[in-house]
């Protein structure tokens, strides 16, 4: 079984793939994301650096979780804290319109390489909640992250997740209103709900 976790940027993502890997006793894949040496360039100038930095990762997912399942054992659990198609959301958020058309048609062969996830997880979470979660945990990366962005970003995922239903999966979207102790309880239990009407 292949379960992914996606959200925006500070929805959390990797706390909730973690909790439930140890729950289901599964393999967690975590996006390496702090290896792209391009992100920061991106984050200082986004103009220059957007297709390169897409690019690179759109690469980098595809053999990180190509990797991953070759080496995985029969009937193995995996919960990864991102999902291939993000590819593709953060795309249509940061390239010009002709460079989003070049990035679909390289997205999509490298995308028929990859399992297709039995349950994408989707963090609904508004922008404030995702501003107070990024400045909490103080990466030095995203300081520079605007609202004006993660909205943006926001919107593109929503469409993506939530309406137009383009993934051949389930999709369970969760709403956070805010991050306590009981939140991490709450969605791990709706999340193994939803696993036992899928294995039915």
């Amino acid at each position: 079984m292949f379960i992914c976790i996606e959200g925006n940027i500070g929805s959390g993502k990797t706390t909730l793939a973690k909790a439930l890997s140890k729950k289901l006793k599964a393999s967690y894949l975590p996006e390496k994301f702090e290896e792209n040496t391009l992100l920061p360039l991106f984050y200082e100038d986004n103009e220059t650096y957007a297709f390169p930095t897409e690019y690179s990762f759109l690469i980098e997912r595809q053999k990180q979780l190509t990797n991953h399942f070759k080496s995985l054992k029969k009937g193995a659990i995996t919960i990864s804290d991102f999902h291939f198609d993000k590819c593709l959301c953060f795309a249509k958020t940061n390239l010009e319109p002709v460079d989003f058309q070049f990035f679909k048609k390289h997205f999509k062969p490298l995308r028929k390489t990859l399992p297709t996830p039995d349950l994408v997880v989707y963090l609904d979470t508004s922008t404030e909640l995702l501003e107070k979660n990024i400045h909490k945990r103080g990466r030095e990366i995203e300081k520079s992250l605007k609202q004006t962005y993660l909205r943006r970003l926001k919107k593109t995922l929503d469409k993506y997740y939530m309406v137009n239903g383009r993934i051949n999966t389930v999709v369970l979207s969760l709403t956070i209103k805010e991050y306590n102790a009981s939140t991490l309880e709450t969605c791990c239990k709706e999340i193994l709900e939803i696993l036992q009407k899928i294995k039915k």
